[in-house]
């Protein structure tokens, strides 16, 4: 049953929620804004409770025992009782600013800028590390588990009831388009299946069309059972397999036709590998949260702001030319750690780890001898060594020149200005 506003329903720890109205409904119930004691929260109430697997309630309850993974999910915090024909839980509110991901998919929301979609990839992909760190899956992954702020590309994950111990059946299957071939033939979803739907999200993210969905299945009449189960289980076909025969139609899938040349090559490379005909057959293959997190780190590096139009490009191998503007790019300077190599023009930022938050901003100070400079922007002081073997520190909010030879230890990280 439905509730009504100021209706009270009570939780397993002796507290209650009281409804202060609705905030939106899906498939399984509602969500309601509710009082908690006086903190402001939500309540999805599920409006068939017969249709659930009956571990559902006691997994919700063991996973509200074992707290959330991080803090990029909206957990449950606390359950009710049954009663009322049914039950429900309580989690935190969405704040104010964040959006669906399917809003961004249509167009209807846009991202400011590529480094808020790489925050929001290394977000998910953290999320999902962490998860699967505890020993679970989530098992229904699809377009409606993210709330993204466009301004930074902050994530938070929702719909975490069917998260289940991996390899166990939580009954829930998820949807077609995001469900691994396996699971779409019958198998359990596990780990494996969650890092098959990781990469459709992440590639929706970056290319905004789906990565089966090419003149294949544009050519079916109506997506019926018979045909998900053939486009996206056993005859699943990436639409950039050399060898396949579904590409993306000029008209219809514009964004990834657009998006596919423009993004660096181990973007390509590696969704090419991950919608392969052996890894689409082969689960334990695909790669794990941390691999995604290199490539995403890889693609931080290359984003520069091109300083003839002051656009974001990538720079990547030889190719130092802004995809905007078409102008020659010539850095001011290079940092060097870790084995990794970052171009440093003014407006970039450099993210030292593979957190959300950058550590370095490239900004140009008029009228010194060294215009471009390295802006300490965390909550630690650097080190720098200059090559006479002076020392000085650099406190946060302060900088430093772009000058060769100098060596800085930021972060808990030696890196080589040249």
């Amino acid at each position: 049953m439905e509730l009504k506003e100021k209706t009270s329903v009570n939780l397993t720890n002796g507290g209650h929620a009281t409804v202060i109205k609705e905030l939106g409904r899906g498939g399984q119930g509602i969500v309601y804004l509710v009082d908690v004691a006086g903190k402001r929260m939500a309540l999805k109430w599920y409006l068939h409770p017969q249709q659930l697997p009956q571990k559902f309630y006691k997994n919700l309850e063991d996973n509200i025992a074992k707290g959330a993974p991080s803090e990029a999910f909206l957990w449950p915090e606390y359950l009710t009782k049954k009663e009322k024909g049914s039950f429900g839980y309580v989690m935190r509110l969405r704040p104010q600013g964040y959006y669906e991901f399917g809003h961004f998919l249509l167009a209807r929301k846009q991202f400011g800028s590529f480094e808020a979609i790489l925050n929001a990839a290394m977000k998910i992909c953290d999320g999902f590390r962490l998860l699967h760190l505890h020993g679970l899956s989530y098992q229904d992954l699809n377009d409606g588990n993210f709330f993204i702020d466009p301004k930074t590309g902050d994530v938070l994950i929702c719909d975490n009831d069917n998260v289940m111990p991996d390899g166990q059946r939580s009954g829930i299957m998820g949807k077609a388009r995001y469900m691994a071939p396996e699971v779409v033939a019958g198998h359990a979803p596990d780990k494996y299946s969650d890092r098959f739907s990781l990469s459709v999200i992440l590639f929706m993210l970056f290319y905004g069309n789906h990565p089966l969905e090419g003149s294949r299945v544009l050519a079916c009449p109506c997506m019926t059972e018979e045909y998900e189960k053939k486009f996206y289980g056993s005859e699943a076909q990436f639409i950039f397999d050399p060898k396949g025969e579904n590409r993306p139609v000029r008209g219809v899938h514009n964004n990834v036709i657009r998006r596919w040349p423009a993004l660096p090559s181990i973007l390509r490379d590696t969704f090419s590998a991950q919608f392969s005909q052996e890894l689409l057959t082969t689960p334990e293959k695909r790669l794990i949260e941390n691999q995604w997190r290199k490539v995403i780190q890889s693609l931080r590096d290359a984003l520069v702001i091109c300083p003839s139009c002051m656009q974001e490009t990538f720079l990547e191998g030889d190719s130092l030319k802004c995809m905007n503007c078409g102008k020659a790019i010539t850095p001011a300077g290079y940092l060097d750690f870790g084995g990794r190599k970052v171009a440093l023009t003014v407006g970039s930022n450099v993210y030292i780890n593979s957190g959300n938050d950058p550590d370095i901003a490239v900004i140009r100070v008029a009228d010194d001898r060294y215009p471009i400079q390295l802006k300490n922007i965390t909550n630690d002081t650097w080190v720098v060594e200059t090559p006479s073997g002076k020392i000085k520190q650099i406190a946060p909010q302060s900088t430093m020149p772009v000058k060769p030879g100098l060596k800085v230890t930021a972060c808990g990280v030696k890196i080589l200005v040249y």
